[in-house]
Parts: structure tokens; sequence; C-alpha cells
């Protein structure tokens, strides 16, 4: 296996996650809705499983919903803002599971406004406040972006939210597992999360939703998830969500410190061997495990292939876009020239990250774009 540096995308699954997943694939299959006893203990391993989530984040375990991922959830969010035909405030660095409904809504006649950050990604307060209006019925701001790692402040937008009565929802799919979350210190009303950005399987994530939100069902049909989420539940994935959840957050804080000091250092090294590198998002206020650098002049589409044949895969951007040839959306928003864009790598690393593959790392793409470079002279 070569050294994975793409956890933005998506993670390995931690092998506790595969294995307490394993029953439920076999001898526990059975359905949680039916009425005998082995099926009943499947439906406790659920209702556990949203007690384990609710507590991990302060929420009330009626307030957790279970879907197939973070975007059903923001679709979710989306959809519920405009059956109240309400104005939403959202911001041009969202990920597009977010700005695509929020496109739609706007084709079908609702109103959508999308405040812009400044160079380093950051959203400010007094740039949502200015865009509030008497309709305004839900901001939405993700926790950190991404592409370029800015973390936002969720808890003073929160706050202003709270203060104008307007539910406040946070895009928290790379967030969650890699940083804190409380969602009464941030005022937070609804948060999506998807489990396979933090070690747990894919095609299962949940729904942070206040009681008092007022929202209503996403899929009409059966009664599960308290009549809001209709079809048979993934109970192999909502437990193995779990156990990656309560391994992810543990011990975070150490995890944090550690990968920021690996961080930095291939920062440093990375400033100190590429002529006309910048760096892309918040210096100081950004996830731990991500770098997003830019060359001048340099194709990262070259870089990328060459990283590949060396044993190391990186990305240029969100995976969920890397198949199409455009530009990215985040790049544009905080005013990359032209002659960087194109340039752009992101890493995203986990915490098996040592300062010795890191050198590896920053010595083989310097010298893959230095190479470049020159063949371009």
């Amino acid at each position: 296996m070569g050294i994975y540096l793409d956890n933005a995308a998506t993670t390995y699954m931690y092998p506790e996650v595969i294995e307490a997943m394993w029953p439920y694939y076999s001898r526990e299959f059975y359905n949680p809705s039916a009425g005998y006893s082995d099926s009943k203990k499947v439906k406790n391993k659920i209702e556990q499983c949203r007690e384990s989530i609710a507590t991990l984040i302060g929420a009330g375990v009626d307030e957790i919903y279970f879907t197939s991922g973070g975007t059903e959830c923001n679709n979710w969010v989306c959809n519920d803002a405009a059956r109240r035909h309400a104005h939403i405030i959202s911001t041009t660095i969202e990920h597009k599971a977010m700005l695509n409904p929020l496109s739609e809504y706007s084709r079908n006649g609702g109103r959508v406004t999308l405040v812009a950050p400044n160079k380093w990604g950051e959203i400010s307060v007094q740039s949502i406040k200015k865009a509030i209006t008497r309709q305004t019925g839900l901001i939405s701001v993700m926790m950190a972006n991404n592409e370029i790692g800015t973390i936002e402040p969720i808890e003073h937008i929160g706050h202003l939210a709270k203060e104008y009565g307007i539910i406040f929802h946070s895009d928290g799919v790379q967030a969650f597992g890699h940083i804190p979350i409380d969602v009464n210190k941030l005022n937070l009303d609804m948060l999506s999360v998807s489990s396979h950005k933090f070690h747990g399987p894919k095609g299962v994530g949940f729904l942070y939703a206040r009681k008092d939100t007022g929202m209503k069902p996403m899929i009409l049909g059966g009664s599960q998830e308290h009549n809001m989420r209709a079809g048979t539940e993934n109970v192999p994935g909502i437990v193995g969500m779990t156990i990656a959840a309560e391994i992810s957050c543990q011990n975070m804080e150490q995890k944090i410190k550690y990968l920021t000091v690996v961080r930095d250092y291939m920062m440093a090294r990375l400033k100190s061997l590429i002529p006309d590198i910048i760096f892309n998002g918040s210096i100081e206020k950004r996830l731990p495990n991500n770098i997003s650098f830019s060359v001048k002049n340099v194709d990262a589409k070259s870089v990328l292939v060459l990283l590949d044949m060396e044993g190391i895969y990186a990305s240029a951007g969100s995976a969920c876009s890397g198949l199409e040839r455009e530009i990215s959306h985040v790049l544009t928003a905080i005013n990359l020239g032209e002659e960087y864009i194109g340039g752009t790598i992101r890493i995203t690393m986990d915490d098996n990250m040592t300062m010795k593959v890191g050198e590896r790392v920053v010595q083989t793409i310097a010298k893959i774009i230095n190479k470049l470079k020159i063949q371009k002279e």
C-alpha cells in the first residue's frame, strides 16, 4: 500500500469497526422493525448507538437521525427550509452537497444569499449579519472546509443566529472526529456528519436536529427514525459508524497536537524547498491534518500522476468533483490567481502519519515540482 494522503476524501475503516459490523451481516441480520425477540435486540443496539452518538456531541437521544451520509443530511436541511419558503443564508465555499440543493431552490423561486469568505477562506460574522432579513429562516455554514481546511467561527455565527431566532445548520462532515464538537457550546440547531470521513463505513451518517426546529420527514413510509426517515435501517453501518466515532473522539486533543506539529513541519519544509509556493486557507484556524498549497504555473494533475508513480496518493481538491474538469469554486472564492489555481495540491493525513514519512513526502513533492518547472522553462 502506498502513502495515503487523501483522508478528506475517505478513510480506511478501523479494524474494530469491521469486527463490530460483521455480526450484523451474519447472525444478527434481523429486521429491527420485526416483533420477535432477536429483532428487538437489534433495535436496542441501534438505540444504544444513537445514545452514544448523542453523548459525543452533547445532544439529546431523540435529536439524532441516522442517514446515508452528509449529502442526504444537507439535502434534508435545504429541503426543509425550502418547504417553509425561507430565505437561506449560506456561503460560496460550501460543499456541492449544499450548494447544488440551494441552487435548485433558487431556480424554483426561493431566495438564497451566498456570503463570500476573505482570502483565507474565513466567513465573518458581520457578513452573515448583513445578509439577514425578516424572511431568513436558515443560516448554513460549513464547520471546516473540505478543500483548504479553514475552520469557521461557528460558535459566534451560531450565537448570532440564536439572537435573531434563525435555525443554524453546519455541515460538519470534515470536522466530526477531527476537532471537538459540542452542539450546545456552538449554538447549533442542525449538524450533518458522514461516517467514512472518520474511519467508519461508507453509506451512513447522521443528522443532529434540535427538537424545536420543526423539521419534517425526509422519506415517508415506515416509522423508522422517529417517523422522520422511512426505510429499514442500515444496522451494520450504524454500528460501525458508532465505533469509529467513539475511537475518533478518544484522546482527540492529543491527536490534534501531534498532527499539528507534523503538518506545520511539512508546510515549513515545502516552503523552503519549492519556489513560488503559497498555502491556502487559514494558517492558525485550520484542520490539523490539512495542507493545501499552490505552486505558480505548475499542472497539479501532472504532479499527482508522478506522485502516484512514487506510491503517494494526494488530491487536487474535492474528490467529489475530482473527475470533472472544472476550476475549484473554493479557490475561486478566495481569489486565488489563475496562475496558481491549476497548481493546487491537497494533502490530508491521519494520525498514523510520522515525521519520517512526512519528510519523504515533502522531498518527493519538491523533486517532482521543481523538475516540472525546469522542463517548462
